[in-house]
């Protein structure tokens, strides 16, 4: 146990580490073999973030639209119901009564039943 404490405190000197150091902002780092045995993992972890970020701002610019269009839907909806109301209001017998004598008809309502015809 002894040398691999000591391994570890003579890799912290600080000899050690302005070299290291050193090749790490040199590039020197990217040339070693294990580093370049692992670049096309590297590649392709960083093509998958790529990736993920274009699906991720295609799902945030979808669900604006969505909240836009359920937006517009209701107020769809309630403009409708306006003009059911409205239409309902206007075909009542009272109110077609009311417009027909402002015209100056002589419309009047029958006092006997409707007779179906065979």
């Amino acid at each position: 146990m002894k040398p691999f404490f000591e391994n570890l405190k003579q890799s912290f000197t600080s000899e050690n580490f302005k070299k290291t150091f050193q090749e790490t902002m040199s590039g020197d780092v990217l040339l070693r073999e294990r580093v370049r045995a692992q670049m096309p993992f590297v590649i392709m972890i960083c093509a998958m973030f790529v990736i993920y970020m274009f699906c991720n701002y295609r799902a945030q610019t979808q669900q604006r639209q969505i909240s836009q269009l359920n937006k517009q839907l209701e107020d769809a909806h309630f403009e409708y119901l306006t003009l059911q109301a409205e239409l309902v209001e206007q075909s009542r017998q009272s109110y077609i009564l009311q417009r027909l004598q402002e015209n100056g008809s002589n419309v009047k309502i029958s006092n006997q039943p409707a007779i179906a015809i065979d």
